[in-house]
């Protein structure tokens, strides 16, 4: 019988040459205990009655066949089958809920261990005395990581010296959290076989917890599997890591947004290397460590405030629009993907400064005063003039002479350009984007861009998604 294609039914005659139909359905019935069978008979056969009654025999067709008998049979069958099937389904299911109930309650810190017990029980997992657990998180890099593989790889690795394994994830999530039962002579073979498995799938990364001997304490080795994750933030060629010791969390101080804008306003040239020395500093104990999350909250704060004065600097980062980047650099996984994009931009603000450097030293911190209060409706000449101590005719006649264009002129298309750039890169309503870019209203500001553009603000928007669509294709 070819055990690949297992049947759910089996129609045999009693009476065969070499095997009669019993003998044969008996050997079937242990291949597959829950076959349904119809047995086929030409006259009383007695001898055969409590043998096929012990198989569990669904019906007997009586020879001569009638269709009807066949039919009547079949349908008996049938019904038997589907009503196994829909209790198999809710055996599994409810076994999948026991399973995801027991992980959940193992993850809370106050959960009994007689409760616990119980939960376990419920998933068919029998805990002997000498039993002892381990927490681990699992983090795939690859897109849409099918865990139920995962888990089946992980199995199949520790089948000899496991007792049961629980493995839980959001769907499409990029980390997995698994429990481990064992018996506590196999701690260092379970240590070598996770050691191992990262090395043949180095697609994984594996964060081990500490053994514990009580299920209630499994809550403390996956907070200790939690603080070793991260440090794959900080090592990110490492796949297998298990903690000596607890990490104590260090808070970054709030004030070094504020060293960071003193930096930024006197030399913008040096942020990048300012923000490494910051990283370097930050980072340089084993003992106390910042979280990942709060080194990435950080640099997008610093990269917002560029990204603010100086948009232009999103051209070197290869990103189509201020989201797309800040929603990149909140994803980063490790700190050298998060350092290397606050450096493209660095580099992008860069290029850009470097193209004032043609303007005068005055005319230079006119642009960047005007980038700068850009939002201000007040912005204008006289405010310029009144802020650099200018008389009007001096004012326009250096952007003149450097710029070819008045004051006015210049503040008017930053504004558009501005404006241009928040349409088709954000989604944000046309009112809040007058209100960015310096106009005392929407009205205004629609009418402004008329004038410019030959057609409104949303239609320049739909004009730009459709371009960015066709781009993308």
């Amino acid at each position: 019988m070819n055990i690949l294609n297992l049947p759910d039914l089996i129609i045999s005659d009693i009476r065969m040459p070499q095997k009669n139909g019993i003998d044969f359905c008996r050997e079937a019935v242990r291949l597959v205990p829950n076959c349904k069978i119809i047995f086929i008979t030409g006259y009383t056969q007695t001898e055969y009655l409590k043998d096929a009654i012990d198989l569990s025999a669904v019906a007997f067709i009586e020879k001569p066949i009638q269709p009807e008998a066949v039919l009547e049979a079949l349908e008996k069958a049938i019904g038997k089958i589907r009503t196994q099937y829909k209790t198999e389904q809710l055996q599994k299911e409810n076994l999948s809920y026991q399973k995801t109930k027991l992980f959940h309650l193992l993850q809370q810190r106050h959960t009994t261990e007689e409760l616990l017990q119980e939960v376990c029980g419920n998933c068919g997992f029998h805990c002997s005395r000498d039993e002892i657990y381990l927490s681990l998180e699992l983090c795939s890099e690859q897109e849409n990581e099918d865990w139920e593989v995962c888990r089946e790889l992980l199995e199949q690795y520790l089948k000899d010296s496991i007792d049961f394994l629980l493995l839980d994830s959001d769907q499409n999530a990029a980390k997995a959290e698994v429990v481990i039962a064992c018996r506590a002579k196999k701690q260092a073979e379970i240590r070598r076989k996770l050691h191992s498995f990262v090395v043949k799938y180095p697609n994984y990364t594996i964060a081990l917890g500490y053994f514990v001997e009580r299920m209630s304490e499994i809550y403390n080795s996956s907070h200790m599997a939690h603080l070793a994750m991260e440090q794959t933030f900080f090592s990110p060629d490492v796949h297998y890591i298990e903690l000596k010791h607890l990490i104590r969390r260090e808070f970054i101080d709030p004030g070094i947004y504020q060293v960071f804008l003193q930096v930024y306003r006197e030399n913008p040239w040096r942020i990048y290397d300012w923000y490494r020395e910051e990283l370097a500093r930050l980072c340089e104990s084993e003992n106390c460590m910042p979280e990942g999350t709060q080194l990435i909250a950080l640099t997008k704060t610093f990269a917002s405030q560029i990204l603010k004065d100086y948009p232009d600097s999103l051209g070197d980062t290869g990103f189509d629009s201020i989201e797309a980047y800040m929603d990149q650099l909140a994803k980063c996984r490790h700190l050298q993907q998060m350092e290397e994009m606050f450096y493209q931009l660095c580099h992008g603000m860069e290029q850009y400064l470097e193209k004032q450097k043609d303007c005068s030293r005055i005319v230079s911190d006119i642009r960047t005063f005007c980038l700068r209060h850009l939002d201000n409706v007040g912005l204008g000449g006289q405010m310029v003039m009144d802020h650099f101590h200018l008389s009007s005719t001096y004012l326009n006649q250096l952007f003149k002479e450097e710029m070819g264009k008045t004051i006015r002129q210049y503040i008017s298309e930053m504004r558009m350009k501005r404006a241009e750039e928040l349409l088709s890169q954000t989604y944000e309503a046309v009112d809040e984007i007058a209100t960015r870019c310096g106009y005392s209203n929407g009205n205004y500001f629609a009418k402004a861009f008329r004038e410019k553009h030959d057609m409104s603000p949303t239609d320049y928007r739909r004009m730009m998604e459709k371009h960015y669509e066709t781009k993308k294709q």
